[in-house]
């Protein structure tokens, strides 16, 4: 089969496209012909060494969504035939083909293309997971969702209305506002207008939000810690520019205040499923959308790996196989 993969660390150009072992499915697995895979933040982490691969070769990418072709003779959950979405893979998913545990997919609905399916992946798994596992939304609830045009700000922001909460956003410029807007947020605030915890102190009667979803703590845990309520929840999604940023304690006991972290990689399993479960679920009832800002080739990898590094888009970058990659 065919393959996007990786022989060393680097940048995107490491990325490479080449031939290899079609996988066999154990009694307990399914194989996944790979309708789409979706390429997400923690993809470039492993290209690039920020985070160690077991082995080389590697296939990037967790995120899938195709049609099971072979299904072992154990698996009691799935058909060949069936169309499926999922994560954690650790195999890698920009390939022709995919062995997979069927306990890590979830049925993708007959309307539900395969790069939609792939890019609600861990973009929505990671907002559920941050909301309602860690954070325990709870309706009537504020939450503060930074990033609110990116792919898990997007996503939390559809998640939280559906649980009735109220929702401010942030956004770098009008069209980025403009995109959380659409998703449903309540509030957006042009953070590079506007100082972000006046903004927040002032549409909340200076009560602060109950809850806070971050993509990049070490920029915001100082304002974090302002706009938080007595006893609020932090959840950090993320934190690129500084891993190991110096946190306030002081003002985070004073507060009461939680900072929780999330991880759909590590996430427990029950937690995955029920996330999982819950998001097919709004798929179903057209309650939620992916946000596909640009598809790629697999053929084109390194330029979508830049594309993701860039920022050069507001949203999900897909990959998808194409008439030149079966030849």
């Amino acid at each position: 089969m065919k393959a996007v993969y990786y022989e060393q660390y680097g940048n995107p150009e490491v990325l490479k496209t080449g031939t290899f072992k079609k996988p066999t499915p154990s009694d307990h697995e399914v194989i996944i012909e790979v309708g789409a895979s979706s390429a997400n933040p923690v993809d470039t982490y492993f290209r690039s060494g920020v985070r160690p691969v077991s082995s080389f070769p590697k296939i990037p990418h967790f995120d899938v969504a195709g049609t099971i072709v072979e299904v072992g003779k154990e698996v009691r959950t799935f058909k060949k035939g069936d169309k499926v979405w999922g994560s954690n893979i650790k195999d890698g998913t920009a390939c022709e083909y995919v062995s997979v545990d069927p306990a890590l997919l979830f049925p993708l609905p007959e309307h539900i293309s395969c790069v939609d399916g792939a890019a609600i992946a861990m973009p929505f798994l990671t907002a559920h997971l941050s909301l309602f596992y860690r954070a325990r939304l709870q309706p009537k609830e504020t939450v503060l969702i930074y990033g609110g045009s990116g792919a898990v700000g997007h996503a939390a922001i559809q998640l939280a209305k559906y649980a009735q909460a109220t929702v401010i956003a942030t956004a770098g410029d009008r069209k980025k506002a403009q995109l959380a807007k659409e998703a449903g947020a309540d509030e957006v605030i042009l953070y590079k207008e506007k100082d972000v915890v006046k903004e927040t102190n002032k549409l909340t009667n200076h009560h602060g939000v109950d809850v806070i979803i971050d993509m990049s703590l070490s920029e915001n845990i100082e304002q974090n810690l302002d706009v938080i309520r007595t006893a609020g929840r932090i959840v950090s999604v993320g934190s690129p520019k500084d891993n190991t940023p110096q946190l306030p304690w002081r003002k985070l006991n004073q507060k009461n205040a939680a900072l929780l972290g999330v991880l759909v990689l590590s996430a427990p399993y029950n937690e995955y499923r029920k996330a999982g479960e819950e998001i097919t679920h709004l798929q179903q009832k057209r309650k939620i959308l992916a946000h596909v800002a640009k598809t790629y080739p697999f053929l084109e990898a390194a330029t979508a790996h830049q594309a993701l590094e860039g920022r050069e888009h507001e949203g999900n970058i897909v990959l998808v196989p194409d008439e030149k990659w079966s030849l």
